[in-house]
């Protein structure tokens, strides 16, 4: 039996309600009130919703009634809920106390690995700090001795110490043999730690050796490998120019065979003076030169390295210019002086390798007379003395005496191995023009050009290199380029408006044939004819030879009907003899566009079309751009 009030309950209260004394409900606030509405309203909101579910739980148990077996149908549900839930119920419980069983079983075996390892670290430290306690507490029990033979007379004291001590010796000996034990591997670890440590620290070199001498040390393989080499190399290059001196080189005469040894140190050579250290070391057959190289090619190789250098310098002398900085002076050829370790046989006398250097050229000479001195071929000559020392090593001074008939080298002339080489560097500005950009608007009329932004040129630096042999330039190229500005493009609008609301293009420049289906060119412009007559049949097309806008189409007593197209750009074109118009002034067309009909209108005579083409108001002829175009039969 539903428990919810009836309609004629819900009038009773509600009457009763409203017998209640007017002046209890006035006691109430305005708060009160609307707290009571509230909860009626959650009231029958709460009451409404039980009813729903009522009804629905009502109407499913009236389905399942009509459903046949419905009984059953719910104990075999019910059964296999409740296996389904037991069937869960026990895999989560074994699982549990799977992982239980496995738990515990891996804690046990953590402790049975575990405990020895505990047990032996407890009794490590038991056993390294035992002694020490047992030596503490045997030096104070050896210090309380005195004090408690404080009656005795200090024989009888010592004795007594003497036998506490041996007595303790004897106790404490296995203790301190155990401790020894663990302390002795430790300090031997330490130890091999420290010599490995100090091993790794030490500096090792190479100690070079030649024959059994020692010739000094190298910091690695690669360095000693290196310094062979250029031994080898220093040899090669040795045995070259005695070959070429026509000395007679064996092949076992000359045999370096460097080896080292592994020590520690910290001074060492670098490549080239292990080089040079194997190279003296190896035979007295060598000594410290100077080798000429000429375009990296060895040439020969002189003692007098320091009078050959400033007898070169002193050839080019003459074109330095220290404060310009523009300017660089050298030979054409390359030239470098390598000073090293070399064969002493191979070593060619300084004048022959003056003269090889001069091949070419002319040496000139001063021919001593009696009494002259060196300061006199300087006075009479000009040339500096450091010029003459270059040239002549055997000169020993300025107050040298000359005997009469001496040859005193004074200078050459370049050859072609010392020709000098002069590039000067030169900076100078030039404008840069600028651009023009042309762009179309309708804002204008048709024909009309505004200038928009006025161009500017821009400037930039240009380095240049003049490259000069012996004073007579030979090259000149550009090496840099710097802006300093940049120029400002032209803007250019050229109008598009025409007055009859129509929107013209300019012109391309380029053009294209106005009768595309024309026979042949009869004639074209000349001192007697205004333009090309394009012969064609009657009536066809013709054709815009390009975009813009016609600014006349009608009629003339010698052209007949005609057609004139601006096109913008500085062009018009002009189409006349036309048997009919296809176009009207004001219009727009665009290239290719039909303007009119092959006609013999106005002073003709024969179907044709006449064409004419201006630039900025001059005329000129179409065969400039159609010279290929058929001519008459």
């Amino acid at each position: 039996m539903s428990t919810n009030p009836t309609h004629l309950e819900q009038q009773n209260q509600t009457e009763q309600q409203n017998k209640a004394p007017v002046s209890s409900i006035r006691t109430h606030s305005g708060f009160t009130l609307w707290l009571d509405g509230l909860r009626c309203k959650l009231t029958v909101h709460a009451w409404r919703r039980r009813t729903k579910k009522a009804r629905r739980r009502h109407s499913f148990r009236q389905v399942l009634a009509r459903v046949p077996h419905a009984n059953l149908i719910g104990d075999a549900l019910y059964m296999i809920g409740f296996w389904v839930e037991y069937a869960v119920v026990c895999a989560v419980r074994g699982t549990y106390k799977v992982a239980s069983t496995i738990g515990m079983n891996a804690a046990r075996l953590l402790v049975t690995i575990i405990r020895p390892f505990a047990l032996g670290i407890i009794t490590l430290c038991e056993d390294i700090v035992e002694p020490f306690q047992v030596v503490g507490s045997g030096i104070r029990h050896f210090r309380a001795i005195s004090d408690e033979l404080s009656d005795e007379s200090a024989h009888t004291i010592r004795k007594e110490k003497l036998r506490y001590f041996a007595h303790a010796a004897r106790q404490f000996l296995p203790l301190l043999l155990n401790a020894l034990s663990y302390i002795m591997p430790v300090a031997a670890a330490a130890g091999f730690l420290y010599v490995v440590q100090s091993g790794l620290n030490q500096n090792f070199v190479l100690n070079v050796q030649v024959n059994g001498t020692s010739v000094g040390t190298v910091a690695s393989e690669q360095v000693f490998e290196s310094a062979r080499e250029d031994v080898r190399s220093r040899i090669t290059n040795a045995e070259a120019v005695m070959a070429s001196t026509g000395a007679q080189v064996s092949d076992d005469s000359w045999d370096v065979t460097p080896t080292y040894t592994l020590e520690s140190g910290s001074s060492t050579m670098t490549e080239t003076e292990a080089a040079d250290a194997i190279l003296c070391a190896s035979s007295d057959q060598i000594g410290e030169a100077t080798a000429v190289y000429v375009d990296d090619s060895l040439r020969f190789v002189t003692t007098e390295g320091d009078h050959l250098r400033t007898y070169l310098e002193s050839i080019k002398a003459p074109y330095v210019n220290a404060m310009d900085q523009n300017k660089r002076v050298s030979f054409v050829h390359d030239i470098k002086l390598v000073d090293g370790i070399y064969l002493l046989s191979s070593i060619l006398d300084y004048n022959n390798v003056i003269s090889t250097l001069n091949q070419g050229g002319g040496p000139t000479y001063y021919t001593a007379a009696a009494g002259d001195t060196v300061q006199t071929v300087v006075d009479n000559t000009g040339v500096s003395w450091d010029t003459l020392a270059a040239l002549n090593p055997d000169l020993t001074g300025i107050d040298e005496v000359l005997d009469e008939g001496t040859a005193v080298m004074t200078g050459v002339s370049h050859p072609d191995m010392l020709q000098i080489k002069e590039v000067v560097r030169s900076t100078y500005t030039e404008p840069i023009p600028f651009d023009t950009q042309t762009s179309e608007s309708d804002e204008y009329d048709f024909g009309k050009t505004v200038v928009v932004q006025e161009g500017a040129d821009g400037t930039e630096e240009i380095t240049r290199e003049t490259t000069y042999i012996d004073g007579v330039e030979s090259s000149s190229e550009v090496v840099n380029y710097k802006v300093l500005q940049n120029p400002t493009t032209q803007l250019i609008v050229k109008g598009t408006k025409l007055a009859s609301g129509m929107v013209a293009r300019i012109g391309s420049g380029t053009f294209v044939w106005p009768v595309p289906n024309y026979t042949y060119v009869s004639r074209w412009m000349s001192s007697y004819h205004k333009g090309a007559d394009i012969c064609a049949a009657y009536g066809t097309p013709i054709i815009a030879s390009d975009s813009g806008k016609v600014v006349t189409a009608g009629w003339h007593y010698s052209y007949g009907n005609y057609v004139i197209i601006d096109h913008g750009n500085g062009y018009r074109t002009l189409y006349a003899h036309m048997s009919q118009l296809k176009c009207t002034a004001g219009q727009a067309v665009n290239q290719g566009d039909v303007i009119g009909l092959v006609g013999s209108t106005g002073d003709s005579t024969g179907n044709h079309c006449h064409f004419e083409m201006y630039y900025n108001g001059a005329r000129f002829s179409a065969q400039t751009y159609f010279g290929g175009m058929r001519a008459s039969r």
